[in-house]
């Protein structure tokens, strides 16, 4: 008898369990997969989010200071904010963009807000009120 005819054989064992590790990994793979991608997804828009908001904190600052600075405001509502003006007037140290690649921009009250995150800023404010 030759160790083949043992994996074709009906009565043959040997060779099953292999089979049932493979198709089980397998199935534990796709399982943590479908479990922990989208978590990680939504982790990541949350990163996204407070990093957004972060840069804005500090291109508000920069806004105020130039603001101060200026006899002419940089704030026109509705217009995307100009960030080359304030790098270039040391009222910024870097230009950061949004992660997600939103705009920031003035609103009519001369707020700043992204034009990506906005959604999630009003959800917010519901939710303080």
């Amino acid at each position: 008898m030759r160790i083949t005819d043992e994996f074709t054989r009906p009565g043959g064992r040997r060779g099953n369990f292999a089979l049932y590790a493979i198709v089980f990994l397998l199935f534990g793979v796709i399982l943590s997969i479908f479990i922990f991608f989208p978590q990680f997804l939504n982790m990541q828009s949350g990163i996204y989010g407070i990093s957004c908001r972060e840069i804005r904190v500090k291109i508000r600052a920069a806004v105020e200071e130039y603001n101060v600075s200026n006899t002419k405001s940089i704030i026109e509502p509705g217009k995307r904010i100009d960030l080359d003006t304030l790098k270039e007037k040391g009222f910024l140290s870097d230009i950061r963009l949004c992660p997600q690649k939103g705009e920031y921009r003035f609103d009519a009250m001369g707020n700043i807000f992204c034009t990506f995150h906005i959604s999630e800023e009003n959800k917010h404010t519901a939710e303080k009120n």
